[in-house]
């Protein structure tokens, strides 16, 4: 963005001659000193400094043409110091004020990247997980140009990838406790939505299939293993789906 030769002498003004700090603005400092002053700040990673004069302006300038940068950079200032609850309120607050902005997409990325650095392991709950794959989907839909769709949809794999591995961690501890009745729909869940996911995939039928035997379905235990071994030849699992399949004909 190319700025007014004016902006550029305000903007050294503010600076103070030691150690390029910049100078704490007068009670009634303008929009445009205020954002100088927040912009110096985030860039000299000063975030608190930085939130003061974004937060300022915010409020005593309710009508400023800054307000809309003034509430990005208030969010960059939290996810750029690690403060992601904060930093997704902020980018959350944007993307509803300002849904059509040039700066839209990298607010709904931002959104995303504030969920995605909160998310636990699959074997516990995955709300933010899905509040994450959630944001950048509605990037790639509204913004299929944009400079972060790309990245936004390798994270929307890597987040199912999460996903898929939380289904199939529960349906295993079910599986384990001998409960088939609650393990098989969630294999069957994982089979349905995670076409995506191969190997997730194929893990699901393989133990879909060992839910079935153990229930004496053989049936139904030899379709799972029959489609495994057609859709995922070269999975390891499909080895031992073939060895089911011999153990299950020599029992009939």
């Amino acid at each position: 963005m190319r700025r007014h030769p004016a902006a550029l002498l305000l903007a050294a003004a503010l600076l103070a001659s030691t150690g390029g700090c910049a100078v704490r603005p007068a009670d009634k400092a303008s929009p445009g000193e205020l954002m100088l002053l927040g912009q110096e700040d985030l860039r000299a990673e000063r975030y608190e400094s930085a939130r003061q004069a974004f937060q300022r302006l915010l409020r005593e300038y309710p009508d400023s043409n800054h307000r809309r940068e003034a509430l990005l950079n208030l969010a960059n200032s939290y996810y750029q110091g690690e403060e992601y609850i904060e930093a997704r309120v902020q980018y959350a607050e944007y993307v509803q004020l300002y849904p059509v902005s040039r700066q839209t997409p990298q607010a709904y990325y931002y959104l995303g990247m504030s969920d995605y650095n909160r998310i636990l392991a699959p074997d516990q709950e995955q709300a933010v997980t899905r509040d994450a794959l959630k944001s950048f989907q509605e990037l790639v839909r509204r913004f299929p140009r944009s400079e972060f769709t790309a990245q936004a949809k390798e994270r929307i794999q890597s987040l199912r990838d999460q996903l898929a591995r939380h289904h199939l961690h529960i349906a295993r501890f079910y599986l384990t406790k001998g409960k088939r009745v609650s393990a098989i729909p969630r294999f069957q869940e994982v089979i349905k939505e995670f076409a995506d996911q191969p190997g997730l995939r194929a893990e699901a039928m393989f133990f879909l299939a060992e839910s079935y035997m153990l229930e004496e379905s053989y049936q139904k235990a030899g379709e799972a293993y029959r489609s495994l071994i057609k859709e995922y030849p070269a999975n390891p699992l499909s080895q031992r789906a073939h060895q089911r399949l011999v153990s299950l004909s020599g029992t009939r």
